[in-house]
Order: C-alpha cells, then sequence, then structure tokens
C-alpha cells in the first residue's frame, strides 16, 4: 500500500436500498394473484350468465386492462418506487386523489381478500368434512398471523406454486379442447351480447394482479426492461388462459345450472381424466386460493402502512413492529376486514365491489400518465412509454369507468359510495394531515427513486482498484475472513474491501421503512472490531448497509450493481454437504454470483505457511491456484500443487507432473518455480487429498467448487464438499466466474456509458 493510502480512513459507512427480484418473480407475482378465486370462482358465475360467449367476456376484460397496463408500466418505471397506485396517482395529483385511490386500493384488495378467502373455504370443505366459513375464518386467522410475524413463501416456493398452477390448467385445456360437446355452443351468446359486455364488471377482477406487480417496483433489477415485459406478459398470459378455459367449461357443461355445482372447473376435470384429474383440479383451486388470499393481504397492508407514513390515514398505521419488522397494525387491520368480509358469502358482490374500486383507480392513473407527460418534471424519464398517447390512456380511462356501470346497481352503488366516502375523509382529515403535495410538491426529494440511490453507490465504488465483497450473514465470526482478505489485498495494492451487512426485512415491509432502521443504527461491536482488524493491516475498509428481502438475493443484487468487484469471500456459516436444503445462502452465491467467489472454512486459521491446491485442471482449480499465490506473495509460504490421476496402462508420470508445471507457470508465471508439484495415483479423488491434507500439516486447502449436477451433489454429495467437511485443515472452496458473450457486452456498455 502507498504512503498516501495508509493516510486514508480505515473505512467508510454506508447504506442503500437493493434490488433483488428478477422479471421470472414479477410474472409470478401477477400471475399468482390474478389465476386465483376469479378462474376457479367466477368463470362458472359468467358462464351460467352469458354461455359460451363467456369467453368474449374475458377477452373484453383483458383488452380493457393491456393500456392500464401499459399505462401502470410507464409510471413505474418513471417512479420505480414502492407503493404502485396510490404512489404514482399522489405523485402525480396530489393529496386529493391519492385520498381517493389509496382507501380505494386497500378497500378494493381488502374486499378482494374476503372473495378470495370465501372461495377457499368453499373448495376446503369440498375435502374436510366442515362449514366453508369455519375454513375461511382458520385461514383468514393463519394468514394474519403468519403474515403480522414476518412468514413468507420464499421467491423460489411462490414460482412453483405459479408454475403448478399454470401447468394443471394448461393440460386441463390441452385435454378439453378434444372432449368439447361443441353443441353447447349454440346459441353462443343465448342471452344476447349485452350480458356478455355486462360480464366484464364480475370478472375483470380477476385480471387485477397486473398492477400489483408495481408495487415491488423498487426491489426490482432493471425495472426499465423487467416492470414492462412481467405486467404487460402476466395480462396477455392470464387472457389468453382465461378464454381457453371459458372455451373447455362452456363445452364441457350445459349453461344453465353450472355456477349451482360445487366446484366446476374440478368437476371438469374430473369428466375428463377421472379421479386423478379431479384431485389435481381440487389441488390447484386450493393453492390458487390460498396464494391470491395471502397475497392480497399483504399487498394491502403495505398500502395502508404507506398512507400511514404520508399522512392519508392517522400515524397510528405507519407503524412497524419492534420484533419482527412489520407493519404489524396495517396487517391487523385489513386481515380483520378480510375475514369479516368472507364470513358474509357473497361472492358475486364482494368481486364487483373490489372491481369498482379499482376501475376508479386505473381511471385515475391513465390521467396520472397525461399530468407527468404533460408537466415534464426534469425527474420522470420513464423507460417505457404508452403508445399512441394520449389516445391509448384517455380510452383505456373511459372504459375503466364504463365498466362501472355493466355492475349490478347494488355493487356499483357501494363501490362508488365508497369512493365517495373518501372525499369526505380527505375534508375532514387528509386536507389538514397529509404530508404529500403532488408533483409539485417536495415528495421526490424526500424519497427519490432508487435508481439515483444505486448511482451513488457505484459513484463511491473505489475509483482506482477493484474490491474484495464480505457479506456478514448472521451472527458468523468474520475475523478468520478479514484475516484472509487482508493478506489477499496487500498482495495487490488496488484492492479494498467492502464489508457488506444485509438487514432482512421481511416481504410484509416496505424496504422505505429500512432507512429510519439505518438511521438508528450503530455500526456494532463486531463491525467496529472487523474495521479496525483491516485498519492495522493497512487495508481500506467501507462498511456498507442494505435492506432485503433475503440474505443470498440481498448479496447478489448488491454485487450485480457494483462493477468494481472482483471477489465474494464469505464464511462458511453452517453445512454445505449432501443432505443441505436447497436454498442455503452460500450454495446460491457460489452457483448465481456474476463475480468471483470463495468460501472459507476456519480451522484455527492463525497463520498460513503451507498451502496444498488439488487441480484436476479446470478453470475454478486454476483460480484457486491464482489466489494461493496471493496468500504467497510475501515469500513465506510454501504452496503444493497435487493432481489425483486414476491408475491406467497409458500413465506417465512424468507427463503429469510436467502438465502440473506447465499448469502453475501459465497461471502464477514466475512464482511457479517456488510450487512444490506432486502426482498420486490412486482410484479414488477424496482419499488421497485428505492423506495429504493430514500429513503434510497443511494450514488451508484450497479446491474449486464442483459443476456437478445440482441433483446429484444434493443426494450425494459433491467432491469438494466432501473434502471440506472431512480434510483436518481449513478450506476455501473457490468458484472463478466466467462470463457468457452477452453478459461481456453488456458490462462494456455499462463501464462505456460510466
Amino acid at each position: 500500500m502507498s504512503e498516501n493510502s495508509a493516510q486514508q480512513p480505515a473505512s467508510e459507512f454506508a447504506h442503500h436500498l437493493i434490488r433483488e427480484l428478477g422479471l421470472k418473480e414479477g410474472i409470478a407475482i401477477g400471475l399468482g394473484t390474478m389465476i386465483g378465486a376469479g378462474i376457479f370462482v367466477l368463470s362458472a358465475l359468467a358462464a351460467e350468465r352469458a354461455g359460451p360467449a363467456s369467453t368474449i367476456s374475458y377477452v373484453i376484460a383483458g383488452l380493457i386492462c393491456l393500456p392500464i397496463a401499459q399505462v401502470v408500466s410507464e409510471l413505474a418505471t418513471g417512479m420505480p418506487r414502492a407503493g404502485g397506485s396510490y404512489t404514482f396517482i399522489t405523485e402525480a395529483m396530489g393529496p386529493l386523489a391519492g385520498s381517493v385511490v389509496g382507501p380505494g386500493n386497500w378497500l378494493g384488495l381488502t374486499f378482494a381478500s374476503g372473495f378470495y378467502l370465501l372461495a377457499c373455504g368453499e373448495y376446503i370443505s369440498l375435502v374436510v368434512p366442515i362449514p366453508p366459513w369455519v375454513s375461511s375464518l382458520v385461514v383468514g386467522l393463519l394468514f394474519t398471523v403468519l403474515n403480522y410475524r414476518g412468514a413468507k413463501l420464499t421467491g423460489s416456493v411462490q414460482n412453483f406454486v405459479v408454475v403448478i398452477l399454470v401447468v394443471i390448467l394448461l393440460v386441463f385445456v390441452g385435454v378439453g379442447f378434444f372432449q368439447i360437446n361443441t353443441r353447447l355452443y349454440t346459441p353462443f351468446a343465448p342471452l344476447g351480447w349485452g350480458v356478455v359486455i355486462g360480464n366484464v364488471g364480475l370478472i375483470i377482477v380477476s385480471f387485477t394482479g397486473f398492477e400489483k406487480i408495481s408495487t415491488i417496483s423498487e426491489e426490482m433489477k432493471n425495472p426499465g426492461r423487467n416492470l414492462p415485459l412481467a405486467i404487460i406478459g402476466s395480462v396477455v398470459i392470464a387472457t389468453i388462459l382465461y378464454a381457453c378455459i371459458l372455451l373447455v367449461l362452456t363445452g364441457t357443461f350445459p349453461r344453465i345450472g353450472i355456477a349451482q355445482r360445487d366446484a366446476p372447473l374440478v368437476e371438469a376435470a374430473g369428466q375428463m381424466v377421472g379421479p386423478f384429474g379431479t384431485s389435481a383440479m381440487l389441488a390447484a383451486a386450493i393453492l390458487a386460493t390460498l396464494s391470491s388470499a395471502n397475497a392480497a393481504i399483504m399487498a394491502s397492508s403495505r398500502i395502508n402502512y404507506g398512507m400511514g407514513r404520508d399522512g392519508v390515514l392517522p400515524g397510528w398505521f405507519n407503524h412497524i413492529h419492534h420484533k419482527h419488522n412489520t407493519p404489524s397494525r396495517s396487517i391487523l387491520v385489513t386481515g380483520a376486514l378480510g375475514i369479516g368480509l368472507s364470513l358474509i358469502g357473497q361472492a358475486e358482490t364482494l368481486a364487483e365491489i373490489s372491481s369498482a374500486l379499482f376501475m376508479v383507480s386505473y381511471a385515475l392513473l391513465c390521467l396520472s400518465v397525461v399530468v407527468m407527460r404533460h408537466s415534464r418534471p426534469p425527474w420522470y424519464k420513464p423507460a417505457f412509454r404508452v403508445p399512441l398517447y394520449p389516445v391509448l390512456p384517455v380510452v383505456g380511462g373511459l372504459l375503466c369507468l364504463t365498466v362501472i356501470f355493466t355492475m349490478a346497481p347494488d355493487s356499483r352503488a357501494a363501490g362508488l359510495g365508497l369512493v365517495f366516502a373518501s372525499l369526505v375523509w380527505y375534508v375532514v382529515w387528509v386536507r389538514r394531515k397529509a404530508n404529500v403535495e403532488g408533483e409539485f410538491g417536495p415528495l421526490w426529494a424526500r424519497e427519490r427513486p432508487l435508481e439515483g440511490v444505486i448511482q451513488a453507490a457505484a459513484d463511491v465504488a473505489h475509483p482506482d482498484g477493484t474490491e474484495i465483497i464480505i457479506p456478514l450473514l448472521g451472527d458468523a465470526d468474520l475475523g478468520p475472513v478479514v484475516r484472509l482478505a487482508t493478506r489477499l489485498a496487500q498482495a495487490d495494492d488496488q484492492h479494498m474491501l467492502v464489508l457488506t451487512q444485509i438487514n432482512v426485512l421481511p416481504p410484509q415491509t416496505p424496504l422505505d421503512f429500512a432507512e429510519r432502521r439505518f438511521q438508528g443504527q450503530t455500526k456494532g461491536t463486531q463491525i467496529e472490531a472487523l474495521v479496525q482488524q483491516a485498519g492495522d493491516a493497512d487495508i481500506p475498509m467501507r462498511v456498507m448497509r442494505h435492506a432485503a428481502h433475503g440474505l443470498a438475493s440481498g448479496v447478489l443484487a448488491v454485487t450485480g450493481l457494483r462493477e468494481t468487484v472482483d471477489l465474494i469471500l464469505l464464511d462458511w456459516h453452517g453445512p454445505l454437504s449432501a443432505g443441505q436444503i436447497y436454498g442455503h445462502p452460500n450454495k446460491m452465491i457460489l452457483q448465481e454470483a456474476h463475480c468471483n467467489v470463495a468460501v472459507l472454512r476456519e480451522r484455527n486459521l492463525d497463520r498460513i505457511r503451507r498451502i496444498l491446491i488439488p487441480a484436476g485442471g479446470g478453470p475454478h482449480a486454476r483460480y484457486g491456484l491464482r489466489l494461493a499465490a496471493r496468500l504467497a506473495h510475501q515469500g513465506d509460504v510454501q504452496l503444493t500443487l497435487l493432481r489425483v490421476t486414476r491408475p491406467s496402462a497409458e500413465l506417465n508420470m512424468e507427463v503429469e507432473e510436467r502438465a502440473l508445471k506447465d499448469l502453475a507457470e501459465d497461471v502464477i508465471g514466475d512464482m511457479a518455480a517456488q510450487v512444490e508439484i506432486k502426482v498420486v495415483v490412486h482410484a479414488d479423488v477424496v482419499e488421497p487429498i485428505l492423506e495429504e491434507a493430514q500429513a503434510g500439516g497443511y494450514d488451508l486447502l484450497i479446491i474449486g467448487a464442483s459443476n456437478e449436477w445440482m441433483v446429484k451433489s444434493l443426494l450425494v454429495g459433491a467432491i469438494p464438499d466432501t473434502i471440506a467437511d472431512r480434510a483436518p485443515c481449513s478450506v476455501l472452496m473457490v468458484r472463478r466466474f466466467e462470463p457468457t458473450g452477452i453478459f461481456t457486452i453488456r458490462r462494456i456498455i455499462r463501464s462505456v456509458r460510466g
């Protein structure tokens, strides 16, 4: 290190919010909400009203939602912040509009959650002999408690559920098309086309999931691309799937009496495939309604929390539980209302009231995009723009208002009555208490888009060199990891250390809460000790705090945003060997990080005098040798390069040793002369490595991570995992990142833009 660098501060502290959700998670959130009670309950009601022409009702509803999806995509990429419609409309049009759309969205989702719980209870009662209302009550209480405590379905589980649902419904459609009774299609619209149009107000609630994707816009990677694709793609996929399902359903049962069947889709699947079809579709229905109910409770509580933060509701709602870190009061209120509504037992009424509230919200969204385009604030730079502006948003907004008048009079009156009550609430409370002022107010300065935070994080990155990221996961002792990192950094004065603390928040909690949490957070005894440890070695260390909804996804998002990251250095942090459940943070980081990764399993690594590097010729072993050379840069460390080769008639020891020497010269150059070369002939790979580690008194064994098929690795254990478990010394498992051509081009473009 240079003299000047030694005089610089040993550390810097910074905190940032990060993006960790991708396109598949966005689509899963949208479809996971849409493919729920809307199709499993409302499809039969729509079919009885309009017959086979109910298929057209779903197509019309999808076409109405398509321009709204494009409007939401523009607003979400122009204002990538948590909150969805409430945030966008309040930002564009001020607290008056916010006081309408906020309660409207909250109550719309709450009515929807009541509808989902009601449907869930009906399907569970087909399996468990208890009244449907008891099932609805139990499920509602369960989800309220789980959300209150911060429990979650991981992204992978959510994706799995959505895939299972889509596959079951696609099989239903595929099999059903070959068994359709075309005579049931005559007449196609038995009660006229007016009823077909009137159906839209009932079933459009089935499409409202696409807008929920915007509520997590602040947490999506590459929002300019992923948000529009997820939002618009969800609407297109759902429209096609719904239309096909209605064609099959109305070609299987006569229109008269179809809504009186206990579970029409389940019965249709049973009629086509038999008992297996019945079981599969019933399982899909229960999964879908459970997923929709949970998503509605979680999303509506976020809106509640946001309104409390902005003064649209009393600050009592803007409360985060000190232990669970969830908006607990908002969750309790939302859960209680949803449970109460489910006990009413009026599915059609709940669906239409929810639809009416969402239609008002969608109309205001269309107006908001016009306001933003007209006012042209300098910070509004959406990556996606609505085509055919202003025609498309104007027509979309008018269509949404028209849908309200297709609903039953009572439902329409209830929905519009709640909107009027929101206006009264504005006069009584919001006008005096709200701390938001619309597009011309200071809201943006108070909470700018996350892209600016990301750019700020990139701007303060080490300007002249590369970084070694050390994630702080759990309560692990990072002392040995930092000692190893400082030794690696000392070999190259262009390296600095970045200690990354991931603050994991429950999915129920918006990430903007992390800002307040960070402000009141002290450095912590361990962090201060680690910073001092790096400073004693004359190595600069930055400490960055990030908020995320998962440890591994948080680390991956951080490193994905920082072009200067050379290596992620992890503590072992629990077992990685055979039989583990996939999802361990270290395993996920090893497999998915877009940079080099090393995991240290420390066993009394007080000093490093001898390093063993098993080499099979793969890219990870070559990188391990390079790291070993950096650790031996001071010349006081003996490196041993070991190759285990199986017995063979063609085996030539001289050739094998020469190959190892060539490998060392190719990787570490002149230092290769100091490397001890060993070739061992053995039928097994693991045992000779362990015997050498034991006999040679090595302090550290550096081994490349496995490229074995994942299922095999989980069931029987990969070779590196087995060696790490049984080795008598410390083990450093390394994985060298090999970017694809597309990734390399993208990095070059980013660096040029920077």
